[in-house]
């Protein structure tokens, strides 16, 4: 069954690079579908995640293929072995709950499909990743932008670290955005079924927009879009300062919540990336960058040597920081923030209705969860 392309969760537009060495290896052929992994495996327990699909045959946009009923398994350099499954059958394979990677261990992936194919990755070290030992925020206006442009005002994240003195270290940072949710779902000229668990749209189509809450306690998840990398490569063993890893948007006095991660990346996944910020740099976002940019620099095929594959296999240490952004205070006078205002109406059940229901259901999911986030303060 076809799905809509998948939004790779990191690779928009980018912040900071020490440097840039475009790829090269890449054909813009729109009738072709590649073989495409999303691998990433770290030293924090949990469900580490591989999903396998075929990419569209469109340059841009398109859908995507799943692929099945795969055998996949991380091997480390004893020999032992953890084997992934795909619990919903969509293709998302994942590891135990109790798995995690080690520092200095060696890890590859093996991907041996239902039709007798075979790829292996090249052997991945995971290298250790200093102590985050400063965040830094602080408000920060662009006037490039006019007053009540939501990118005007923002407040940019700058961290301080000890790069350890072995030649090699590369770096990644990510982070992530709670927020309480209280819609749902959005129904625009249509309305929720609550059997179907969709939006369904009439053919007189209504032109209301329909908001729907939440059954339970929800938060909303947002990421980092830019693809923030960085090598030791001439700064080796010098204490890292003020280095800008992210910025968060001024539309609230809120308190912002922020799961902040520093990751150690390996080199193959660093020229990876280093090639998709490149790639964005060129075209502005990865939206208009071609599949055909994302060949795989440490994912081979055994069966067909000359098969190019899309996607990397990432192996990271990562440290993590939970803290919140006080909103409220540094603010120039004059600028204000960029509300997010609720579009339409908010459902509620008719008046004398007998059985109604007006909660949908808050889903585990990318951009959705019911499970309190780590340091939650309510």
């Amino acid at each position: 069954m076809k799905t809509k392309f998948p939004i790779l969760t990191l690779l928009i537009s980018v912040l900071v690079i020490s440097c840039i060495t475009p790829i090269t290896d890449f054909e813009q052929v729109s009738t072709n579908s590649f073989f495409s992994v999303e691998a990433t495996l770290s030293d924090q327990p949990g469900l580490h995640k591989v999903k396998l699909y075929m990419s569209s045959n469109r340059l841009t946009g398109g859908s995507f293929l799943p692929i099945l009923k795969a055998k996949v398994y991380f091997t480390d350099e004893k020999g032992l072995i953890e084997n992934l499954s795909d619990p919903k059958g969509t293709g998302d394979y994942q590891t135990s709950g109790t798995f995690a990677g080690r520092v200095g261990g060696t890890y590859t992936l093996t991907i041996e499909t239902s039709d007798g194919k075979k790829y292996v990755s090249s052997a991945e070290t995971m290298r250790p990743v200093p102590e985050i030992e400063n965040l830094i925020t602080k408000f920060e206006v662009m006037d490039i932008y006019v007053k009540g442009d939501a990118r005007r005002g923002g407040f940019n994240i700058y961290v301080d670290f000890q790069d350890s003195p072995n030649l090699g270290d590369n770096y990644q940072w990510f982070w992530k955005h709670y927020q309480k949710a209280f819609i749902c779902e959005t129904c625009t000229n249509g309305y929720y079924d609550f059997a179907k668990k969709t939006c369904m749209f009439p053919p007189q189509p209504t032109d209301l927009t329909l908001n729907y809450k939440c059954d339970r306690d929800c938060w909303n998840i947002t990421f980092s879009t830019a693809l923030n990398i960085f090598s030791d490569s001439y700064l080796n063993g010098q204490r890292i300062t003020g280095k800008q890893v992210a910025r968060v948007p001024f539309d609230d006095t809120t308190p912002y919540y922020l799961q902040f991660e520093q990751r150690s990346i390996t080199k193959s996944v660093y020229n990876y990336y280093q090639g998709l910020v490149a790639q964005t740099q060129n075209n502005g976002t990865l939206f208009d960058v071609p599949a055909e940019t994302r060949f795989s620099y440490n994912i081979k095929s055994v069966t067909n040597r000359s098969e190019k594959i899309l996607g990397v296999f990432d192996v990271h240490s990562v440290r993590k920081k939970v803290f919140y952004i006080d909103r409220s205070v540094g603010i120039p006078e004059g600028e204000k923030p960029s509300y997010v205002r609720l579009q339409g109406e908010v459902y509620t059940c008719p008046a004398g209705t007998r059985v109604c229901n007006e909660y949908v259901e808050c889903l585990d999911n990318l951009n959705r969860t019911p499970f309190k986030p780590t340091g939650w303060k309510d």
